[in-house]
């Protein structure tokens, strides 16, 4: 290599080097290690003893029982893991200040898969959080929609897209009192009474002032959890200044939720709940990220949920491959069929265009562009 190439190969190294430490330099088996296990987690058995401590200094174990060796990681979502957990604290406080995906990526030297993944694993630990969550006193009750992806639309015959709240648009409603806040997929279009009811039964202390905007689609939970209310005109509060709209504090969280989305564009809308469950978190206490990270990465300790990366799915895929004309006036996309087999995507009936291709594989509902040298695709 020449000099120049030297110095930037070298410096790039660095730079991923000082992103992702050792596992046995970060000081993180202290607090694996802290982490106390009740039962084996293969069997169930509590008859287990310590059995020495692995090259990175965690503790491990071995059952009485089954016989099997494990760690305070096994059966969670750090189990196996290659990166320190010390790297989850820039992916989440990013995740935390609205950062997309791709920028995280780029940020942290992770590939977006990884990426990815971990935010698949964010999903699964809070994917009970909600549960708990109990509101009372005066509750502030409204709707927001957000649209479905074009690819996904429901056109009408003529091919324009439907007016007002059709299934094109997903409901989700959001409640609030003065400390927490719950926010709950309520299904497509326009909400009814028994959506309603469903999705807040659990979620709202009988007795309660339900303060709304006078929808009709409320009424049931009102009468069904014996709630006062204070109903207001939609149309004459949007005319009050921020600080007179009884509803303000919800319509805030509304905006705040569009952000989050926005900020995570194209995202498969069948993992919504997941962002739904992580904006909830983030909207309630506490509000110092930094604890709100401790929190989580101890989450993950305490829920036995395991997500392998070799089984992490590929969701909603679509391949499109890039041709252009000949005399490269024209640009345009066609989309070619695939096969998933064992973690490896393979490309079917693909062309070689100019000795290279182009091709935009649309993940997740995320959109990435590849570019392969041509010998480096032969089907």
């Amino acid at each position: 290599m020449t000099p120049s190439q030297q110095f930037i190969k070298f410096h790039h190294v660095k730079h991923y080097d000082e992103r992702h430490e050792p596992l046995g330099s970060t000081g993180e088996a202290s607090v694996i290690n802290s982490h106390s296990v009740a039962v084996c987690p293969f069997c169930g058995s509590d008859q287990f003893v310590r059995n020495g401590f692995s090259d990175n200094g965690i503790q491990q174990y071995r059952c009485k029982d089954c016989h099997r060796k494990f760690s305070p990681t096994t059966g969670t979502i750090y189990d196996n893991h290659k990166l320190s957990i010390s790297d989850w604290i820039d992916f989440l406080y990013n995740l935390f200040a609205y950062v997309s995906l791709s920028s995280d990526s780029w940020n942290n030297r992770n590939s977006f898969t990884t990426t990815r993944y971990w935010l698949e694993k964010v999903f699964l630990i809070l994917d009970e959080y909600q549960k708990g969550i109990v509101l009372k006193g005066n509750v502030i009750l409204d709707e927001t929609f957000y649209p479905v992806r074009i690819s996904d639309m429901e056109l009408n015959e003529d091919g324009s897209k439907p007016r007002g709240l059709s299934r094109n648009q997903i409901c989700i409603g959001v409640a609030c009192d003065d400390i927490h806040v719950y926010c709950v997929l309520e299904g497509f279009g326009k909400p009814s009474q028994k959506k309603t009811y469903e999705a807040f039964k659990d979620h709202i202390e009988p007795g309660s002032t339900l303060i709304h905007d006078m929808d009709n689609s409320h009424q049931k939970l009102i009468r069904k959890l014996g709630l006062k209310e204070k109903a207001y005109d939609s149309k004459t509060i949007k005319k009050l200044p921020d600080k007179l709209n009884p509803l303000n504090k919800v319509n805030t969280i509304h905006s705040r939720i569009k952000k989050f989305f926005y900020a995570h564009n194209s995202f498969n809308r069948a993992s919504i709940k997941g962002y739904i469950d992580l904006f909830s978190f983030m909207m309630n206490p506490p509000a110092d990220k930094f604890e709100k990270i401790d929190i989580l990465l101890n989450l993950g300790f305490q829920i036995p949920k395991l997500l392998r990366y070799r089984l992490f799915p590929i969701l909603s895929d679509r391949f499109f491959l890039f041709q252009p004309s000949h005399e490269c006036s024209e640009m345009r996309f066609i989309e070619i069929p695939f096969d998933c087999r064992y973690g490896f995507i393979l490309i079917t009936n693909a062309v070689n265009i100019y000795n290279f291709f182009i091709l935009l594989v649309i993940v997740n509902g995320i959109e990435i562009v590849y570019v392969f040298i041509l010998h480096i695709m032969y089907f």
